[in-house]
C-alpha cells in the first residue's frame, strides 16, 4: 500500500526508514529535509505491506526518487503509481532499477552508475579565475545542461530554469562558473545543500573549451570549498570519463547507482 505523506509523523517515519543511510537516497533525503512535506514543491510517500515500510518515494517535479533498504518493496504497484503521475525519470540504487524495470510497460532506458563521496582532496593547481554565477549567466549555463545529450535528457526545459531559480533563491544550491568574456565555458554547482551535506553535480564544459583542465579546476575548486565549510560532499557519474575524473580529485565509490528514464 502506498500512502501520501501529510503529517510530521509520517515525515519522521521516513526519516527514521532512512537512518544513516542517506548516502543512497541523497535527494531524496535532502529535498525532504529543505521542502518539509508542508511544501507543494514536493510529495513523499511511504510503500508498506501493512504492517513495515518497504520503501519510500519522493517526487520533485517530473522525478521520482525512490529508497528500499532491502529492496523488498512490491514493483508491481510501485510501477501502477508511476503510469498515473508524469513522471519522466526514476533515480534509486542499481538493484532497486532492476527489480522495478522489470514491471515497467513504458519504453525505457537505464543508465548505471556510482554515487561517490569524497573526505580528503587530492592537491590541486587553480590557474583560472572562477566566480560566482549572476543572474545573467543562468539562461547560459540552463542552455549547457539542457543541451547535454546526458544530462539533458532528465529535464524538460521550463522546469531546468524554473529550478536551478528557485534551488539559489532558496539557499538549496550554489553555481561556480568559468567565463571567456561574457561566454560561460564552464560551469559545476551543488544540487541539493544543507548545513553539513552537499551533493555536487552538472559540471559542464562547452565543446570548444573541453580538454584544457576546466573540467577538473571548476570541480576540484567547488569540492574544496565545500570541504572547508565541514560539509560531507557526494556525487553521482555513470560514464567512465566522469570515474576517472572523479578519482583524480579524491572520490571513493559508496554504491551503485541507476536512473531510469521514461520516454512517454
Amino acid at each position: 500500500m502506498i500512502e501520501k505523506c501529510n503529517s510530521i509523523e509520517q515525515e519522521n517515519s521516513v526519516f527514521e526508514y532512512i537512518g544513516n543511510n542517506y548516502g543512497k537516497c541523497l535527494y531524496l533525503y535532502l529535498d525532504l529535509k529543505k521542502y518539509t512535506i508542508k511544501s507543494d514543491k514536493i510529495s513523499a510517500y511511504i510503500q508498506t505491506d501493512g504492517i513495515q515500510v518497504r520503501a519510500v518515494l519522493l517526487v520533485y517535479y517530473s522525478c521520482l526518487h525512490l529508497y528500499s533498504e532491502k529492496d523488498d518493496f512490491d514493483a508491481v504497484e510501485i510501477c501502477k503509481f508511476l503510469s498515473g503521475k508524469n513522471i519522466t525519470t526514476v533515480y534509486c540504487t542499481e538493484s532497486s532499477a532492476l527489480k522495478l524495470s522489470v514491471y515497467m510497460d513504458n519504453d525505457i532506458s537505464l543508465s548505471v552508475g556510482w554515487v561517490s563521496q569524497i573526505k580528503n582532496m587530492i592537491p590541486f593547481s587553480n590557474k583560472i579565475e572562477i566566480t560566482s554565477a549572476k543572474e545573467k549567466d543562468f539562461s547560459q549555463i540552463a542552455y549547457m545542461i539542457y543541451e547535454d545529450d546526458d544530462i539533458g535528457r532528465n529535464y524538460k526545459y521550463e522546469d531546468l530554469i524554473k529550478q536551478l531559480s528557485e534551488r539559489v533563491l532558496h539557499g538549496f544550491s550554489r553555481n561556480y562558473v568559468i567565463k571567456d568574456g561574457e561566454t560561460v565555458i564552464a560551469h559545476a554547482c551543488t544540487n541539493a545543500e544543507t548545513e553539513n551535506i552537499a551533493v555536487v553535480g552538472e559540471l559542464m564544459v562547452k565543446n570548444e573549451y573541453r580538454r584544457h583542465g576546466y573540467g577538473s579546476m571548476i570541480w576540484s575548486y567547488l569540492c574544496d570549498k565545500l570541504l572547508t565549510e565541514n560539509k560531507e560532499v557526494y556525487s553521482f557519474y555513470y560514464s567512465s570519463e566522469s570515474r576517472r575524473l572523479h578519482h583524480k580529485i579524491g572520490f571513493t565509490e559508496i554504491c551503485n547507482w541507476a536512473k531510469i528514464l521514461i520516454n512517454r
